[in-house]
């Protein structure tokens, strides 16, 4: 089987979405899953290394997903955001001790041009209302 840099970067969405269960991946999130694993997937990966290391790359990235789930879940939210992914890849690889993990990307304030952290990716559909008002 022929691997792709695209291809593989979808089997990592997609395990990272399994660990994840039923916890909504905001799109930031996946974009920083992308920015973590993307250009990690050289050459040398898709034509040698993926057909024997993908399982345990899977793996990982599914312990990815189930850290940045419950991450998630302990702050009240209904959704995983990019600081969730950055902190849970960050665990895994640390706890990992393997050569499959690339560097650590820079930390999410440094990523972003204006320095700003993300913002906040729970939303409310259109149309939808919002919380109610809190009177004091």
């Amino acid at each position: 089987m022929m691997y792709t840099q695209e291809g593989i970067m979808a089997q990592i969405w997609i395990a990272f979405g399994q660990g994840a269960g039923p916890i909504r991946v905001s799109q930031e999130a996946a974009l920083e899953l992308r920015r973590w694993y993307h250009d990690a997937i050289t050459p040398e990966v898709v034509d040698e290394r993926w057909k024997t290391d993908a399982v345990q790359v899977l793996d990982r990235i599914r312990a990815i997903g189930r850290l940045a789930a419950l991450k998630a879940a302990l702050a009240g939210s209904t959704v995983i955001k990019p600081q969730d992914v950055y902190e849970s890849a960050a665990t895994v690889q640390d706890t990992s001790l393997t050569p499959l993990c690339p560097p650590e990307p820079p930390p999410l304030a440094q990523a972003r041009p204006t320095g700003l952290e993300w913002p906040r990716a729970e939303a409310l559909p259109a149309g939808a209302a919002g919380p109610p008002a809190r009177h004091h």
